[in-house]
């Protein structure tokens, strides 16, 4: 019988508020007696994948987990640049798709004449400061222009 009150003094003593055994008394039993069970890593497999599976059911609480992972990744401002990098190297050596983009955005923003408007002017004065090149364009013109000029012999 004293063996008995150890027992339920001991399981007393290792069980939580509502009875439940402690953190503490199922590590224990774990060391003691779960050795054989933990050598046979098919059945820890097979348990895991039934886990899994119970819970991969659950399409609420997979998004949940995968909200909560997506929003603790996202807060490292370094690993999202260099995801960004990543992604941005990869797309463009796909010359054809970057060819689609450009004639996209070139369509896009050209049905702008106000922007474009804008575009020319800003390009005409930076060329305009360009001595050599204005010189450049004079002389062609003023060549073309003498072409259509002179009389056919």
């Amino acid at each position: 019988m004293a063996d008995n009150n150890d027992e339920n003094i001991q399981m007393t003593s290792n069980t939580g508020q509502r009875g439940e055994p402690t953190r503490d008394h199922m590590a224990e039993i774990g060391r003691k007696g779960g050795q054989s069970v933990s050598q046979n890593r098919e059945h820890m497999a097979q348990i895991g994948r039934k886990g899994g599976q119970a819970v991969s059911q659950n399409r609420a609480h997979m998004a949940e987990i995968g909200r909560k992972g997506g929003e603790a990744v996202s807060q490292d401002r370094d690993h999202m640049a260099q995801i960004g990098r990543k992604g941005g190297e990869i797309v463009s050596q796909d010359r054809t798709h970057m060819e689609a983009i450009g004639r996209k955005g070139g369509t896009t923003v050209s049905q702008d004449r106000s922007h474009m408007a804008t575009i020319g002017r800003k390009g005409g004065e930076t060329v305009s400061q360009d001595r050599a090149h204005m010189e450049q364009i004079g002389r062609k013109g003023g060549e073309a222009s003498r072409a259509r000029k002179e009389p056919e012999e």
